[in-house]
């Protein structure tokens, strides 16, 4: 996991840095940002280019429509091709200008009705002001076709459409204390059935506003410790999902990693409390977490993750899981062209409340439903130039439930394209 040097690698880097300051806990100071953007060489006068390219996925899937295992499960070949460019216009050491554009193609030999094509834009400013303030804002419109979410059962598109703003307090040696907030609407749809009336959308379909508190001491050179307060509400679309609505507060802290390096990543760990507004509905509470390390050691890279938090459900009967994952992998670098994955992801999500779920046609009450998910993936990736690199993966993923109908086995041999070799 060296150091990016080649254009698009810089590219991903930066993606990154952009998309995760919007996640809350990942804040980057102006002054970090700005000699980063000035590094790249691709620029029509003022303006900066940012070009990335993204092939995943390319290779056979044994289970497109997530069948459970008493059905017939259908094959195919299956690519996702996601080229992106971002604009970055600099003025004056104190205004970064930026934009992006990222249409992404999903093709399928057989199942025509699953091909896609999702188009994401944003754009948005930061402002430094009188040295010390910085003022960020912007507007994204994100589409893409994918199982967002672990309970889904095949892929759907999701788009979050909205805008968030921030003020942060920044010192010279890169330390930032501020305020931030945003609001985002949620729509999802199942592209294959073109049905009207959309289960997806009419259980999740949702606006969610958002006000928070972030604080960030920098040690070392550019690590940081991090610690956040978050105020959420959730409203969602359609009259006879209202009983969805609630609000959650989430306590944060944690220690990030410099975004490039030998060792990257951050971990998080918080408290979240979240309460529906019927007082009928099982309230959630308790630790949540949000960690995700790597980290080299001579021809050894090793990769580490650790997830815990409720999302909602797409069951109309069930209302949100409690899902804990976690991830290991590891890389071993056999020549400096050459190189081997390794990794493990294992999870469960447990649903509080009791489930209607039809069996044959029966309808059946399950409570205290809980599935485990495995997925098991090796596979070896060639260094093409610099630190990208050709990969081949071979995937197995098996989810075993107490609910009947949700037992999964899944096996996918494909390609993709890294920018981290």
């Amino acid at each position: 996991m060296k150091r990016s040097t080649g254009l698009a690698a810089a590219g991903l880097a930066l993606l990154f840095a952009q998309s995760v300051r919007l996640s809350g806990q990942t804040y980057q100071p102006f002054r970090d940002e700005y000699r980063t953007i000035q590094q790249h060489k691709l620029h029509l006068g003022p303006v900066r280019f940012v070009p990335a390219f993204r092939l995943t996925d390319v290779g056979y899937d044994s289970n497109v429509y997530f069948a459970d295992e008493t059905s017939q499960p259908v094959g195919d070949f299956t690519a996702t091709l996601s080229p992106e460019l971002r604009a970055y216009w600099l003025a004056s050491g104190s205004l970064i200008l930026w934009g992006m554009e990222n249409p992404e193609f999903l093709g399928y030999v057989n199942e025509m009705a699953l091909r896609s094509f999702s188009n994401s834009v944003a754009g948005g400013l930061r402002w430094l002001v009188l040295q010390r303030f910085c003022l960020s804002a912007e507007y994204h419109d994100l589409s893409h076709v994918r199982r967002y979410l672990s309970d889904l059962d095949h892929r759907i598109r999701d788009t979050s459409t909205g805008g968030t703003a921030s003020l942060f307090f920044e010192t010279p040696r890169g330390t930032a204390i501020g305020v931030s907030g945003g609001v985002e609407d949620y729509r999802y749809e199942d592209v294959a059935s073109g049905a009207p009336d959309d289960v997806y959308g009419r259980s999740l379909d949702r606006r969610e506003t958002s006000a928070g508190f972030e604080a960030y001491y920098r040690v070392f050179s550019r690590s940081y410790i991090l610690s956040s307060l978050v105020w959420r509400r959730y409203d969602f679309r359609f009259p006879e999902t209202a009983w969805r609505d609630g609000a959650s507060i989430e306590a944060w802290a944690g220690f990030r990693f410099p975004l490039v390096g030998l060792a990257r990543g951050a971990v998080r760990f918080g408290w979240k409390s979240f309460r529906p507004d019927d007082p009928n509905r099982t309230a959630f509470s308790g630790l949540v977490a949000a960690t995700d390390v790597s980290f080299r050691l001579g021809r050894f890279a090793f990769r580490l993750g650790l997830d815990r938090d409720n999302s909602f459900s797409y069951i109309e009967s069930a209302y949100y899981y409690i899902e804990n994952r976690a991830r290991a992998g590891v890389s071993f670098y056999l020549f400096q062209f050459l190189r081997l994955d390794l990794g493990a992801d294992h999870g469960t999500m447990f649903y509080p409340e009791p489930q209607e779920i039809l069996v044959d046609g029966v309808p059946v009450i399950v409570e205290d439903r809980e599935d485990v998910q495995t997925n098991l993936s090796f596979g070896p990736v060639v260094r093409i130039s610099g630190s990208a690199g050709l990969g081949l993966t071979c995937n197995y993923y098996v989810r075993a439930s107490n609910a009947p109908g949700f037992d999964v086995r899944q096996y996918f041999i494909g390609a993709f394209v890294t920018y981290e070799f």
